[in-house]
């Protein structure tokens, strides 16, 4: 699922000494300079206004710089930053799951039979019925379930489409490393993998979790975010670029979100900018595996940073930076589930053999 009006390129090998290199060449060629906190080069100490770069009312105090150990052991300096659960800079209220099969809800990424990105309509619901997943019952009543409260208490038929309950009563804490670290290897982003935080004040996260390993589906809304089962709300796309994702897959739904596939997106754990899929009008052709490569930035200047991708889901599949221990918590809410890898189950069992 890529831009029609240009080519697919192969994914390039990540070798980090040679990335490692480059990212110092660059910042050599600026004189007296350091890595700042999306990866790019600043004179003098590093420093950075990194709230300026947020949209307005994405973040919930002022940023600070604390002291910080990131996963390779270094002690370091890393921006906090403060989030809203459910952030008001985007429209939390879906549609996730739609109550029937002739109602149209959100989006999926399918992984069984015909993969790819569809508008959960009855189009797909006839799809997956027809390989052996029970979502409705013979009247087309959708089977919807809050992940956190059980799958057993009210699914009615094998499978059920998962819609968790918002909870806006919280906030959520990020640390970002103020000069990045690349790691020896990089790091999969594989299901629900914490990937990084979004301009927009929304964290993001890999994959959702597999229908056919869980049996339940966790509905997206048309942007590709939706509710955790602790109630915050939080991406599994860069909501900037899906709309051409959705156009090409021929789903009937719209992104409210503004779409712009130049823009900076976000930031990774590990301190470097998430940039959309595209840089001058075109897919970079130098990208490593993790989407990455060092080219001139408007907010940076030349750095190493990420790109979104047009695929589906369209996020950089592993990360080449260290992050900081505790990279994501909650100052408020001691019971909130922020995983790192690994997601709830629930929702039903797969049929057999799916």
């Amino acid at each position: 699922m890529r831009h029609p009006s240009i080519p697919a390129t192969p994914a390039r090998p990540l070798r980090l000494v040679a990335l490692t290199a480059a990212v110092l060449l660059a910042a050599a060629a600026c004189g007296s300079s350091s890595t700042d906190a999306a990866g790019g080069t600043t004179a003098g100490d590093g420093s950075v206004d990194i709230s300026s770069l947020f949209v307005d009312g994405a973040l919930t105090s002022e940023a600070a710089t604390v002291d910080c150990t990131l996963e390779n052991g270094s002690e370091t300096t890393c921006y906090q930053l403060e989030v809203a659960s459910l952030a008001s800079t985007v429209d939390t209220d879906g549609p996730y799951c739609p109550a029937t099969t002739s109602d149209l809800g959100g989006v999926w990424v399918w992984d069984g039979d015909a993969p790819g990105l569809y508008a959960l309509d009855s189009g797909f619901w006839d799809l997956v019925s027809s390989q052996g997943y029970e979502f409705a019952d013979a009247d087309g009543n959708i089977t919807i379930t809050d992940p956190a409260e059980g799958a057993a208490s009210s699914s009615t038929t094998a499978n059920s489409c998962l819609e968790a309950t918002a909870d806006g009563s919280y906030h959520l804490q990020v640390l970002i490393p103020t000069t990045p670290e690349l790691l020896d290897t990089p790091t999969d982003l594989s299901t629900i993998s914490q990937v990084g935080l979004a301009v927009d004040g929304v964290t993001i996260f890999g994959d959702a979790p597999s229908v056919a390993d869980r049996g339940g589906l966790p509905a997206l809304d048309a942007c590709g975010g939706h509710i955790d089962p602790s109630g915050y709300y939080h991406w599994h796309f860069g909501a900037a670029s899906i709309q051409t994702n959705l156009d090409e897959a021929g789903a009937p739904v719209t992104c409210s979100v503004e779409q712009d596939a130049e823009a900076l997106v976000g930031f990774g754990y590990d301190g470097f900018g998430i940039y959309g899929p595209e840089e001058d009008r075109d897919i970079p052709s130098d990208l490593d595996e993790c989407s990455g490569h060092i080219s001139e930035t408007a907010e940076f200047g030349e750095t190493y940073h990420y790109h979104l991708t047009y695929d589906s889901p369209n996020l950089p599949t592993c990360r080449a930076g260290a992050t900081a221990e505790s990279a994501l918590t909650s100052p408020d809410n001691a019971d909130v589930a922020l995983p790192n890898g690994e997601g709830p189950g629930g929702g039903g069992s797969p049929p057999s053999g799916g």
